[in-house]
């Protein structure tokens, strides 16, 4: 009887294992043909405000999708304590981000659109206005915010030296559907980035060969060279390097402290960006305060690293829709004192 029971539990576990295989990779599929055989041919046909709408149009495919859609309804309610349709709404925005992005990326990439028509607004920009107008290297701290507001730091009005852009390599082998969507659109945000401007950027891959670390620190040394790093990025636990701390809904998130440990050792000052798009469509960058660490004072790396990230999670907290990583759902937004809590009783609150 009880190994009867013990093959039941094991079948259904398998069922169950081999349904959301089946539902993640027809969402992956939806994903490659919206971005391939409609947003592609959208965003070089028709002007800017029809692509982005048929791009809102196909995420409602992903909304009422239950891998997706469900599950993503499910964390911004509980997370962000709005109503059905609030939270439905919000599930919309995120969901339809990528998408979003994919049109301007690829608007950029026809020539269908001149980023110098931009409006950028640059927000407590003492700091960087003095990095700049030294003429020596610094690293700009970011997070994965939309990826139109990512490709304006790279403008020359806004970054006057020599771009250097830490970045995941996009996959060379395509093994799954995955692979290829990642092939697709991150490949297309690499494309962007090194020719939207018509400047040339620099891309050290995570993984290459002389170590990343080495190359970055090499560029330091050298005046006029800026170097971009996403610091929201997850962190393998396996890896050297590293620290948890809870970030935006996650109880418990692993983050590199690689760089705080690459400014202190290249003896540059570090700087956050934070990005965002206003609704009339100008480009926000906050900026911090330049970061000056002492080369013998590595007990300070962690510290470094909170002052960097915590007005990423406050951006996420604010505009969760142009976040384009997984925000979590194991604590909540306070709207009105603007911070995250610990969910220490789900039963006591609920969504309005």
């Amino acid at each position: 009887m009880g190994r009867e029971v013990l093959k039941i539990v094991v079948m259904k576990h398998d069922c169950s294992a081999a349904v959301r295989r089946i539902g993640s990779a027809f969402e992956e599929l939806i994903r490659i043909l919206s971005m391939q055989i409609v947003l592609a041919p959208a965003a070089y046909t028709l002007p800017r405000g029809w692509a982005l709408r048929i791009a809102n149009v196909l995420a409602l495919l992903l909304v009422i999708l239950p891998m997706s859609g469900m599950h993503v309804y499910g964390q911004m309610r509980r997370v962000y304590g709005k109503s059905r349709l609030d939270s439905l709404h919000l599930t919309w925005g995120w969901l339809a981000r990528p998408f979003r992005d994919f049109v301007v990326l690829k608007r950029l990439l026809y020539r269908r659109e001149n980023p110098f028509n931009w409006r950028i607004i640059e927000k407590n920009a003492d700091g960087i206005n003095s990095l700049r107008e030294s003429g020596a290297s610094y690293i700009v701290a970011t997070g994965h915010f939309l990826r139109e507001a990512v490709l304006s730091i790279s403008s020359p009005n806004v970054t006057y030296g020599h771009n250097v852009e830490l970045s995941l390599t996009p996959p060379k082998r395509i093994r799954c559907l995955y692979d290829l969507r990642m092939h697709i659109q991150f490949g297309t945000l690499l494309k962007a980035i090194s020719s939207g401007w018509g400047r040339d950027s620099e891309f050290v891959f995570v993984g290459s060969n002389p170590l990343p670390f080495r190359t970055l620190y090499n560029r330091l040394r050298k005046p006029g060279n800026v170097v971009f790093i996403d610091v929201d990025a997850p962190w393998r636990k396996s890896l050297a390097g590293s620290y948890k701390r809870p970030f935006a809904g996650h109880k418990s998130r692993e983050f590199a402290t690689g760089a705080a440990q690459l400014a202190r050792m290249a003896r540059c000052p570090i700087i956050s960006c934070v990005y965002s798009l206003e609704s009339d469509g100008a480009i926000v960058l906050e900026w911090g305060s330049p970061i000056r660490i002492a080369c013998n004072d590595a007990d300070s790396d962690v510290d470094v690293m909170n002052e960097l990230i915590d007005p990423l999670e406050l951006a996420i907290g604010e505009r969760p829709t142009q976040y384009v990583l997984r925000i979590g759902d194991g604590r909540r937004w306070n709207s009105r004192s603007r911070r995250w809590e610990e969910l220490t009783d789900l039963l006591v609150w609920r969504p309005s």
